[in-house]
């Protein structure tokens, strides 16, 4: 059996650092190996699981968006000049 080890140090002038040490001392000490190993798996299940909801909801609004009714607009000719003053007075009426 291969094991490694690792030292995990708190700064208890930080307030998550403290939060997590005061529940590891709840712990019972025969069991916080197994419940160390246990908090990693399961914070790394969880990342998993927010890409993979991630992917879905994409997914789900890229075909939503493929059914929506699209128009097509298309600009009149003219410089970029009248498109900008066009929308510069059309802000202007906000003021």
């Amino acid at each position: 059996m291969q094991r490694k080890k690792m030292t995990l140090r708190f700064d208890l002038d930080r307030p998550e650092d403290r939060q997590a040490w005061e529940y590891l001392q709840g712990l019972n000490a025969v069991s916080l190996n197994r419940t160390l190993v246990s908090i990693i798996n399961q914070a790394a299940h969880i990342s998993l699981m927010k890409d993979d909801f991630r992917s879905i909801i994409r997914e789900e609004l890229a075909a939503a968006m493929k059914q929506l009714p699209v128009q097509s607009v298309e600009l009149e000719p003219g410089s970029d000049n009248e498109a900008h003053d066009t929308i510069m007075d059309f802000l202007d009426n906000f003021l």
